[in-house]
């Protein structure tokens, strides 16, 4: 009878240290599969900004965004004779480029794919200046050839990065002068 009891304590025993074992196994899974998610996250956000600001920041693409904001017209219909897909293709291939590259930000923040903070080091300023300028045509574009929602994205990015410089006290007021260095006195 002792012998048996014996048996079953130390059955009971193995029993408990086993549970024991596997608890402490499976919390230590839990904090290294947490641990290689949160580097897996900054890794994607590190490939992320990189990407973006590998095809932000080539020569060609700031050449073309200075381009754009020197662009000059008075109203929608001036624009459109000077700009207008069906007048000036090129003009419209970098307009639609850039925008669509905003636009395409925006979706990634709203969907949570990259944070507020990245993008602002990524491209607020050109983003900002960019929607200052064209805020008017893309709205008229909406309502003139029925696109209600037309570059949301884009107008999503900037009040995000707008309420977001904000809330850090950087202004986000755009320089009208941006695209051209104002005149020198000698």
């Amino acid at each position: 009878m002792v012998d048996q009891m014996t048996l079953q304590t130390i059955g009971i025993l193995l029993t408990a240290v086993t549970v024991s074992i596997a608890a402490i196994y499976y919390t230590l899974t839990l904090s290294y599969t947490r641990r290689n998610q949160e580097l897996q996250m900054e890794t994607r956000r590190i490939q992320a900004f990189m990407e973006l600001t590998s095809e932000l920041l080539t020569d060609e693409s700031l050449i073309q965004i200075m381009e754009l904001y020197q662009m000059d017209w008075e109203d929608f219909d001036d624009f459109e004779r000077k700009y207008g897909s069906d007048r000036n293709l090129e003009n419209f291939g970098k307009r639609h480029s850039k925008w669509y590259f905003y636009n395409r930000i925006g979706w990634l923040l709203h969907e949570e794919a990259i944070d507020i903070a990245t993008v602002d080091a990524i491209t607020a300023q050109f983003a900002l200046w960019m929607w200052d300028k064209f805020e008017s045509i893309i709205v008229k574009q909406r309502e003139v050839f029925n696109l209600p929602d037309y570059l949301i994205w884009f107008e999503y990015l900037v009040k995000e990065l707008q309420r977001y410089r904000e809330e850090r006290g950087i202004s986000t007021e755009v320089h009208k002068g941006y695209g051209s260095y104002p005149a020198q006195n000698p």
